[in-house]
């Protein structure tokens, strides 16, 4: 073994070293730098990035500035210090607590095992704490959801300087900062910190003891289910274009619900403050999860809202034709017709008006909904109230969703998509949503010019006089419906 001190040239080298505390400078050019010498005596022939416990930390600690160029770095096991310099590095840090700098370009770094510190430098970097997709580190002998076994083994220092930065921290408990630049940073397993910066930021936590900040510019939060249910903080930070976005939907998908949710204005009147708390029924778990200054909140799908039947709520994707409904004038009804419209993000984008409205738990009065209610900016909701009868001459109305939006409690959502569900009867009826009375599908010229060709040919197979406009007037609503200014001022003061 020896210590060797190597100078490239300034055209593309190859350098290669064995065992040994190297030095190596590539200088300018596309160089190949490999420092790492695969294969330690101790290893079991195992190739080192998938050893965790290096049983020599000190026979191969590299020291490696790439220089001016595109590099592809390898530095193997022990602690090294790595600079890319200028171009659009590959640099492969290998085990144990390295020390790594991209500098200029856009670079890709991964750290493998150990408690790296990385700093990607200006340019548009990716950067892997531990591991990638393709070659994960196996976590202590389980990459599956649980308790970490070894939580200290690869906690890393993540900075991704200037430019739009794709950061994954991977095991243990990472600090990482995304600086500017429109960043995607993931704290993986463990409970991370971290620092959206300035910028347009999406930051994912998964539940465990998180802390994520989003500072300057309108970020979005991804609360991504793993298993995890320890608490998790956002604050979503008050600097820049300040409009930011929690998405818990991931959890909504797995079988949890909104079991509360406080909500209060931020200091800067511009978002909101509180806490949700999520409960799975079939574990019996419930998830606590603090937030300050959210300006939109995008919690599920319109999928898993509760329908009551003659057998209980049940989710209303699962409803068909024939299923029976509680209505709340006729009784029990059979549904007819039932359909789905999937909207995805850029449908959305290029459609902002099918963007879905939330309305919260409590939100309508009377505790009502029970849980969170998603539904489409035209669905109608059933208000009644004092205000009803002396403005509308009638006891109950319906109000569509888009006319009942407040800013507080009853809110636009701009999730990535989104899926609208509808089921029909012979007529158009109210039934229960989340323990509020909401609309059945009724099939206006609008609400037909929302559906696909197939599903207007099913509902015109079964209803043949809605193809003509007599037909469809035929098919009144059930309550007077309210215009945008009847509502404003029903539900006025």
């Amino acid at each position: 073994m020896s210590n060797d001190t190597i100078i490239g040239t300034s055209g593309d080298d190859t350098i290669t070293t064995g065992e040994g505390n190297d030095s190596v400078r590539g200088e300018a050019g596309n160089d190949f730098i490999d420092t790492s010498n695969y294969v330690d005596p101790g290893y079991d022939a195992q190739y080192w990035p998938y050893y965790l416990a290096d049983p020599d930390p000190n026979d191969d600690k590299d020291t490696v500035f790439g220089g001016d160029g595109d590099d592809t770095i390898y530095t193997g096991d022990d602690a090294d210090y790595i600079s890319g310099g200028e171009g659009a590095d590959y640099i492969d840090a290998g085990i144990d607590n390295d020390s790594v700098f991209g500098d200029g370009g856009n670079d890709f770094i991964i750290g493998w095992a150990g408690n790296d510190t990385i700093d990607g430098g200006t340019g548009d970097d990716t950067i892997y704490g531990d591991g990638t997709p393709d070659n994960p580190i196996p976590y202590e002998g389980t990459n599956s959801p649980g308790p970490d076994s070894e939580a200290n083994n690869n906690k890393d220092l993540i900075h991704g300087g200037d430019g739009n930065d794709v950061i994954f921290g991977g095991d243990d408990s990472d600090t990482i900062y995304g600086d500017a630049g429109n960043d995607y940073l993931d704290g993986g397993l463990d409970g991370d910190y971290i620092y959206g910066g300035a910028g347009d930021d999406t930051i994912v936590g998964d539940g465990n003891n998180d802390y994520l900040y989003g500072e300057d510019g309108s970020d979005r939060f991804i609360l991504d289910y793993s298993g995890y249910v320890a608490n998790l903080t956002v604050d979503g930070g008050t600097g820049g274009t300040d409009f930011d976005t929690l998405d818990y939907s991931d959890f909504l998908k797995n079988g949890w619900v909104v079991s509360s949710m406080t909500q209060n204005p931020s200091g800067d009147g511009t978002g909101w403050s509180g806490q949700i708390v999520l409960y799975n029924a079939s574990t019996g778990q419930y998830f606590n999860f603090n937030y300050n200054d959210i300006e939109n909140f995008a919690p599920c799908f319109t999928p898993g809202t509760m329908i009551a039947t003659p057998k209980g709520e049940r989710p209303v994707e699962e409803l068909r034709a024939g299923d029976k409904v509680i209505t709340r004038d006729n009784g029990i009804q059979e549904i007819r017709w039932a359909g789905r419209r999937d909207l995805s993000s850029a449908e959305l984008a290029r459609k902002p008006a099918l963007k879905p409205v939330l309305i919260r738990a409590g939100s309508l009065g009377g505790g009502l909904p029970e849980t969170d209610l998603l539904v489409s900016p035209n669905h109608r909701m059933l208000v009644a109230n004092a205000r009803t009868a002396l403005y509308c001459e009638e006891h109950e109305v319906l109000v569509a969703a888009k006319h009942l939006i407040n800013g507080r409690d009853i809110v636009a959502t701009d999730p990535d998509g989104v899926s609208y569900v509808h089921f029909m009867f012979d007529q158009h009826e109210v039934v229960l949503a989340n323990g509020a009375w909401s609309e059945s599908f009724q099939p206006g010229d609008q609400a037909l010019m929302g559906l696909g060709k197939e599903q207007q040919a099913e509902i015109f197979q079964l209803f043949p006089e809605l193809r003509e406009a007599r037909g469809r007037v035929a098919y009144p609503a059930a309550r007077q419906t309210l215009k945008r200014h009847e509502a404003q001022l029903l539900l006025a003061g």
